[in-house]
Order: C-alpha cells, then structure tokens, then sequence
C-alpha cells in the first residue's frame, strides 16, 4: 500500500504542478489585460499568489511521495496529507482538484504504514 500510497501521490503532485502553472499563466494574463485596460486591481496579484502556493504544495507532496516508498514510520503520510490540504486550501481551484489525489495518497499510506507495523 505504500508504493501505491507513493505513485498516486506523485501523479497528483505532478498534475498539481501543472494546474499550478497554468494558474500563474492566468494571473500573467490578467496582468496584461488590466495594464491594456488601464485598471489596477489586485485579482491578477492574488491569482499570482495562488499559483505560486500551488507550486510549492505541488513540490512538497512530490517530495513526501518518493520519500513514501521506503516510509516505516506514520511520519511521511502525514506530512503528505498535511501539504496536500495546504495545496487545496491554498493553491486555487485547478490545484485543488489535483491535490484531492495527494490526500487519497495520505490516507492510503497513512493505512499501510499502520498495518505493516502490527
């Protein structure tokens, strides 16, 4: 259960990143819209703010994915879990979505790190 706990962790993480890009995009594009309009609003800052939260959840749920396979303590599912809810919270929608996975991953290897130890 861990290794699948790792894989599906990382597909999230990964697919995280790329929703995270593309918010950054759209907060870039926004930026150039609001400068041609003439307007300054703080929805361009703020989806900008999004993306970049988006990119560190996603790095982080990558990193405690691979660090998932050789996990023999409860530690590394629950720092997964615990940047997985950060990214969905923090991250925007499009991340939210992919962080969903992150948290599965969690739970998962939350549950098969508790059954190898008894």
């Amino acid at each position: 259960m861990k290794k699948a706990s790792g894989i599906i962790g990382l597909i999230g993480g990964i697919l995280g990143f790329i929703a995270a890009v593309i918010t950054l995009m759209t907060g870039g594009l926004v930026a150039g819209l609001e400068s041609v309009a003439g307007e300054s609003n703080e929805a361009s800052n703020m989806i900008a703010q999004f993306g970049i939260v988006g990119v560190l959840g996603s790095f982080l749920t990558i990193i405690f994915s691979a660090l998932m396979f050789n996990a023999k303590s409860s530690l590394m599912p629950i720092l997964l879990l615990l940047s997985g809810i950060a990214g969905a919270i923090f991250g925007g929608t499009l991340v939210a979505v992919c962080m969903v996975l992150c948290i599965l991953a969690g739970i998962i290897g939350f549950i098969g790190v508790r059954q190898k130890s008894e």
